[in-house]
């Protein structure tokens, strides 16, 4: 089984001012982003979970909208917002989409497990700094999922034969062949590999509006689509399951 996950989120660099790029369309950027990415997986009929910066819901209402109309899941995804503003978000957004929302994400441990389960989530998506050190190092906590405080914690999935976590970097400058190998590998072993990639991923380099590191800017844009497509082609083609993380978790 596959967990396929996406982050619409502003990644944690300057937005470069030099572009003078206004926030509106800094927004309609991202909004056309994610559009190439609900084409992809309408082509592969494939259902995914979409992790939203709570400081950005507000201006996504029409995308966020258009991507639970298409079945997707639709979590939070904290990038520095505070409890309080988490909270209003949470229920904000439960009353705009009749619908309950059950999971967040967020790098380790900015919000405490307790103070998470008492805004009423049920699952956590941990998930580490994806920084150019990745082939030294193992993940530093638990790739299993796990039970904490009463809440369900599903941390990075980790290859158990290369080590190397299958995070939004790793995807984007892996040879693909070896990558599809980790893939197989790692679910032959286990019974689920959950891996997320980033919007802002699908900026061309010329047309970044952030100040990102060199190493990030490798395979960005139309590159990293068709990486994406090339992806989806091989689930089709080795008949993996793919599933949004509530069904899979409840």
């Amino acid at each position: 089984m596959i967990l396929l996950t996406f982050n619409i989120a502003f990644p944690d660099y300057k937005i470069l001012n030099h572009k003078n790029i206004s926030e509106t369309e800094l927004i309609k950027s991202i909004e056309d982003k994610a559009e190439t990415i609900l084409l992809l997986l309408e082509l592969h009929e494939f259902k995914a979970t979409f992790f939203v910066d709570i400081s950005i819901v507000d201006k996504l209402q029409n995308l966020i909208k258009k991507i639970a109309f298409e079945r997707h899941e639709i979590a939070l995804y904290n990038v520095n917002s505070t409890p309080e503003e988490i909270e209003k978000t949470k229920l904000n957004l439960e009353q705009f989409l009749e619908k309950p929302i059950r999971g967040m994400r967020q790098k380790y441990h900015q919000i405490s497990y307790p103070k998470i389960k008492e805004m009423d989530f049920t699952y956590l998506s941990n998930i580490e700094e994806s920084k150019l050190n990745f082939l030294w190092r193992k993940l530093t906590s638990k790739t299993e999922i796990h039970i904490e405080n009463d809440l369900t914690i599903v941390p990075e999935s980790q290859s158990p034969y290369s080590q190397l976590p299958f995070n939004d970097y790793v995807f984007q400058v892996t040879p693909m062949k070896y990558y599809e190998s980790m893939f197989l590998e790692s679910l032959g072993r286990n019974e689920y590999v959950m891996i997320y990639v980033n919007t802002w991923q699908f900026y061309d380099a010329k047309e970044l509006p952030f100040d990102l590191p060199f190493y990030k800017k490798i395979n960005t844009g139309r590159k990293f689509e068709d990486r994406l497509e090339q992806l989806f082609q091989f689930i089709d083609e080795n008949e993996i399951a793919v599933s949004r993380m509530k069904d899979y978790l409840f």
